[in-house]
């Protein structure tokens, strides 16, 4: 019987796997898509508009901030969110058309 050995992964690879796995769930998805269409949006108004509570999104978004899908800048007293790139979209719809198929 042979030992399975742990995969160990490369600092890039970490990386992009936190990337995916922070996309990876149906609320952050509804979140990007929301995104698309809003560009920038406060954790309230992405609260409103997915009716859930203000912890849950802000764990969410915190997620997904740290692994590079959204960005953050503070406006007065608010944080504003938008997608960390505009290449997402392309992602979603490389990903969109593949389970399409």
């Amino acid at each position: 019987m042979t030992k399975k050995t742990k995969a160990t992964l490369t600092v890039p690879n970490k990386k992009l796997t936190a990337f995916l796995r922070a996309m990876a769930h149906p609320i952050r998805v509804n979140i990007i898509l929301l995104l698309l269409q809003n560009t920038k949006m406060t954790v309230s108004e992405i609260c409103e508009k997915l009716d859930l509570e203000q912890s849950l999104t802000s764990h969410h978004l915190a997620n997904m901030r740290n692994s590079g899908v959204l960005a953050s800048r503070r406006e007065g007293k608010n944080i504003q969110y938008m997608l960390g790139s505009p290449k997402i979209k392309e992602i979603l719809e490389i990903i969109e058309s593949l389970v399409g198929e």
